[in-house]
């Protein structure tokens, strides 16, 4: 019955979309493979959601193959005219790291997939047991896949037995991958000399990308001056992103809070290890306002002026970025993978040489003081996402330079 429910639903969903951009493309079926999938969402997550939208706009059939998760079964359904494959998984690592469970089930998933008919296969990210099962089928297949990496270096630099069993971890994962002789693409250039330094071929950047007209329009209508109790004048600073060290969240608070005698506030989205510490450091100027979702987050970067990002995390290309671009903040970034994408020169942003405390109280400052280079900075940076960080884009250029190339198709 399984292999019935795929076959019917991929021979029933045939392309719409006659444009001539669709006509330029070779019409596929295509595997898309990834951690975890949606609700369950992330930077990757919403990339895997959105690229198989459009992938299947412009007439392919795409199919995912992702893990399980406490929010929904395991199994094979239909999502926005995607089939959806969930392998039976067990959540570790505080729900970041799925690993699947060896039972029945999951050797009778294997065998449908087996027997399916797919051109591609397309792998986010290195280090997952389903990134490593994908490879299997690749190679199974005579399937050269297309390996999409997320990352700009380790998993864990920490000095530890766990940090240390991380790094030899996603050692032996880098070499199964290897086997596959992927086509090694990646999200950003950052990205892609990371993999380079891994001993793959880079072939080319996918990179994360945004429907910035959509996204805009999603945004709630939240009052965050009444809420907060922020005065009309204020400066605004946001932060947003998964609340631990590395991501540089307790440098923000460090770095507004020590801006005396001006009217800067910060409000700080997001959750994680850090959630209590966070919380405490909240006064006047400091605000926290937990997980939002993404139309609270559209409209709070839309409110904001500024929004900034310490992180010193291995970042791949980072989705709320784009976002705030979108919304037409202007960005103060650390020198992270993807910074240098989005703001390729000075007057697109700030990209920060160092997360030192009073490096981000300067940079936020000069916009303080400086609203004419604000809005320029602001404009600049939201004109270069709309125009070349689009899925459309993104999606097409995946088909045509990737997918149709020799070097895809030959195993």
């Amino acid at each position: 019955m399984i292999g019935l429910h795929i076959t019917l639903f991929l021979s029933c969903n045939s392309p719409n979309n006659t444009s001539h951009l669709t006509q330029r493309i070779t019409m596929r079926r295509i595997l898309i493979v990834s951690a975890y999938y949606s609700p369950h969402m992330g930077g990757v997550e919403r990339y895997t959601e959105n690229l198989g939208k459009k992938l299947t706009e412009l007439g392919n059939e795409v199919v995912i193959l992702t893990s399980s998760n406490s929010e929904r079964s395991y199994g094979i359904t239909s999502d926005n005219g995607i089939t959806l494959i969930e392998v039976p998984s067990l959540s570790l690592m505080n729900d970041r790291f799925p690993v699947i469970k060896p039972i029945p089930s999951t050797y009778r998933i294997f065998n449908q997939i087996m027997k399916l008919s797919i051109s591609d296969i397309i792998i986010n990210t290195r280090y997952y047991p389903i990134c490593l099962l994908a490879c299997r089928i690749a190679v199974k297949k005579h399937i050269r896949p297309v390996l999409i990496d997320h990352s700009s270096g380790y998993l864990s630099t920490e000095k530890s037995p766990m940090g240390y069993l991380m790094r030899l971890y996603e050692g032996l994962s880098t070499k199964i991958i290897s086997r596959s002789k992927p086509v090694a693409c990646a999200v950003s250039n950052r990205s892609l000399q990371w993999i380079k330094s891994l001993g793959f071929s880079p072939h080319s950047v996918i990179p994360n990308s945004i429907d910035a007209a959509a996204y805009c329009s999603s945004a709630s209508k939240r009052n965050w001056n009444s809420e907060l109790n922020i005065s009309p004048d204020a400066f605004v600073v946001a932060y947003a992103g998964r609340l631990i060290e590395e991501k540089g969240v307790m440098k923000a608070i460090k770095a507004i809070d020590g801006i005396h005698d001006k009217n800067i506030h910060l409000i700080i989205a997001g959750s994680g290890p850090l959630n209590t510490a966070v919380s405490n450091a909240q006064n006047e100027r400091i605000h926290f306002v937990g997980r939002l979702n993404v139309s609270d987050m559209s409209s709070l970067l839309r409110y904001a002026s500024c929004f900034l990002m310490p992180s010193e995390y291995p970042e791949g290309m980072p989705t709320v970025l784009l976002e705030a671009a979108a919304q037409k903040c202007a960005i103060v970034v650390s020198n992270c993978a993807g910074a240098s994408d989005i703001i390729p020169e000075s007057n697109f942003g700030t990209v920060l040489q160092d997360c030192a405390i009073d490096s981000i109280q300067k940079a936020v400052l000069v916009y303080f003081e400086n609203p004419d280079l604000l809005f320029e900075h602001s404009q600049n940076v939201h004109d270069l996402v709309c125009s070349r960080f689009t899925w459309s884009q993104t999606a097409l250029n995946l088909c045509t330079n990737v997918l149709d190339t020799p070097s895809a198709n030959n195993n």
